[in-house]
């Protein structure tokens, strides 16, 4: 994986799943594949960078659903809690939505055609509530369909990974990577 100007790549201390299978390359790129239940991203966060941007593609075997995501500290999920608000445009029609009080945020969608999601995590390894943006677009069967993502994690914590869980079981593929942003 090359280098992009003012991204650093960083490579995770290790990644586990459940359902499916996961691995990380000597070069920081997270592959899993058929991916039922979750994958947990770890030692990517550090006082190095502030911010994060965490790239990913995947499709799914069957079905379409939504990726959520759990902030991580040693090994483990940060449970409630979140708060998520979003922008869905297809064809031409937009509607948003919000919803607070939840157990997990958003990470963008798991769809049957392929699909690209960026995340923009801001201040995750600061003991401060975290922010991050998703912009999600897949293909829909020929027709683009957008997601715009932006949630939050009220607790003053800080992280050093996430976990993204899959909806409904779906059997998700694909491949990560996290870059951290100069400044």
């Amino acid at each position: 994986m090359a280098e992009i100007a003012g991204l650093k790549l960083i490579v995770p201390t290790s990644v586990t799943n459940s359902g499916g299978t996961s691995s990380v390359s000597a070069t920081g790129k997270v592959t899993f594949t058929s991916v039922t239940t979750s994958l947990s991203v770890n030692g990517v966060f550090s006082a190095t960078h502030d911010t994060y941007l965490i790239v990913m593609r995947n499709t799914n075997a069957i079905g379409n659903g939504a990726w959520t995501i759990k902030l991580r500290a040693s090994g483990s999920d940060a449970t409630n809690n979140y708060t998520t608000q979003y922008i869905f445009a297809n064809s031409t029609s937009v509607t948003g939505a919000r919803a607070t009080s939840q157990a997990a945020g958003r990470a963008g969608t798991s769809r049957t055609e392929s699909g690209g999601t960026h995340i923009y995590m801001y201040g995750p390894n600061l003991a401060q509530p975290t922010a991050w943006r998703t912009v999600d677009v897949s293909s829909g069967s020929g027709t683009p369909i957008i997601f715009d993502f932006a949630s939050t994690h009220s607790l003053s914590s800080a992280y050093d990974g996430f976990s993204l869980f899959p909806d409904s079981s779906y059997a998700s593929t694909g491949a990560l990577t996290v870059y951290g942003l100069s400044q």
